[in-house]
């Protein structure tokens, strides 16, 4: 059964124009993972952090679905934690669940 998992990317310090660099594979490849890629963006506040939220089976599944990001192949991730999340309210609720809005 299939799962939402947020994702938080957090990016090593002082790469960012190496992220740039980057940013328009890192979105492709984001953009080809379909339904399974819920929704992604950086954190405005604390552009050193990315959300995702990924639909999968499991932490590993979300993990190995993320192994061919350009941004972890250039070496640009310090660290990626992953977190089965729960979307109980909100107007996007049900699409998020799967569901029609």
């Amino acid at each position: 059964m299939e799962k939402i998992f947020a994702v938080q990317y957090t990016y090593v310090a002082g790469l960012g124009e190496e992220r740039d660099a980057h940013r328009a594979a890192h979105r492709e490849f984001l953009t080809s993972l379909g339904p399974a890629m819920v929704a992604a963006g950086a954190f405005v506040d604390d552009p050193s952090a990315a959300l995702l939220l990924v639909r999968a089976d499991s932490d590993e599944a979300v993990r190995d679905l993320l192994d061919g990001d350009p941004f972890k192949k250039q070496g640009l991730i310090h660290s990626t934690d992953v977190h089965e999340w729960s979307c109980a309210v909100g107007e996007q609720a049900a699409v998020i669940r799967g569901g029609h809005s």
